[in-house]
């Protein structure tokens, strides 16, 4: 069960089980101003909110279990100035708040991007994603202990707006999904504490 929820929060940074997933796009190798560009970017605290879905029967009800809705602040910060990221957050399991960090780096000599995220109780996950600059778009994948594979696409909108959208599965079927919107807190909002 610790390792489902793993799933579920490496899943954070839905796929309709329905829709065909487009192909990721083929490697294209960054320069070093345009990954150091894409880290600048994402330095800030952001709000994050969205809806996760783990596929099945809960075995307290014997339901099928519905969707969740979820919230909470990301601070990405830099890890190496220009060279990797870290970003904080906290995210509630077993109605425990549970402290996360994950850190971002670019691989160049493979041309992708290096996602580690390590809760505390919980083992260290890792996404390689390749990054699509014409639709501005990182497409990660991971493999899980379990066997699952997961999927996910995580698209600049604009300065102040993302789009994560993740799904897992197993043996072919689709267990977990999960869609967020990462918005940016204007420097306002931080000095008034909103």
């Amino acid at each position: 069960m610790k390792h489902l929820f793993l799933v579920m929060i490496m899943s954070l940074p839905l796929m309709r089980a329905d829709e065909k997933k487009p192909s990721p796009p083929a490697k294209a190798k960054l320069t070093p101003k345009q990954v150091a560009d894409l880290f600048v970017d994402d330095i800030g605290t952001w709000k994050v909110k969205g809806k996760s879905h783990l596929i099945g029967v809960d075995p307290n009800t014997g339901l099928p279990r519905k969707p969740v809705e979820e919230s909470g602040i990301w601070i990405i910060r830099w890890k190496v100035k220009g060279k990797s990221t870290e970003a904080l957050f906290t995210a509630k399991i077993n109605n425990k708040e549970v402290p996360f960090v994950g850190l971002k780096e670019y691989d160049a000599k493979q041309g992708i991007f290096i996602w580690r995220l390590k809760g505390e109780g919980f083992p260290e996950g890792v996404s390689r994603e390749i990054y699509d600059v014409k639709t501005r778009t990182f497409h990660g994948k991971s493999s899980h202990a379990d066997g699952a594979k997961e999927e996910s696409t995580f698209q600049i909108i604009n300065k102040n707006k993302r789009l994560f959208e993740t799904q897992v599965k197993k043996d072919g079927k689709v267990i977990f999904t999960r869609k967020a919107t990462f918005t940016r807190f204007s420097q306002d909002q931080l000095d008034d504490g909103n």
